[in-house]
């Protein structure tokens, strides 16, 4: 199926899965310089700090993340949507639940997230320009 075809948070699922939860880097990193605009603005907002990071920056924790520990997808809801349909792009609100599990020490942390994932009509297909997230847990 076709982004044009897919309805807004169909893509942010699948862009979700390939980047964080399936297992071959080379697709995350090849899905990063496809789909992800080199404009992309991250905040997270943890317990303790409010950190923002730019396009290098997220490639660059991205593949950190991936090589650390392995994520598993408990749960990916869409809390709320704007789609503009006429340009195919938007802004999803997503409740993402997810064990991280560390691929030294086997251990597992289980992980709360609400996650805005900002999305544009770029050069004719979808792109991630930002990304705000929350994380609870």
């Amino acid at each position: 199926m076709s982004p044009q075809e897919q309805s807004l948070s169909q893509w942010v699922t699948q862009i979700n899965n390939i980047l964080f939860i399936q297992p071959d880097d080379e697709i995350a990193l090849k899905a990063v310089h496809e789909q992800v605009d080199p404009s992309l603005v991250v905040s997270h907002a943890a317990r303790i700090n409010h950190d923002v990071y730019n396009y290098d920056q997220f490639k660059i924790g991205l593949q950190y993340a991936r090589s650390c520990s392995t994520s598993i997808q408990d749960e990916f809801s869409v809390i709320l949507q704007w789609e503009n349909v006429e340009k195919s792009d938007g802004v999803v609100a997503v409740l993402s639940k997810w064990t991280s599990k560390d691929k030294k020490t086997g251990k597992e942390t289980k992980k709360t997230n609400v996650i805005l994932w900002e999305v544009r009509w770029i050069d004719g297909k979808r792109k991630l320009t930002g990304q705000s997230e929350v994380e609870s847990t």
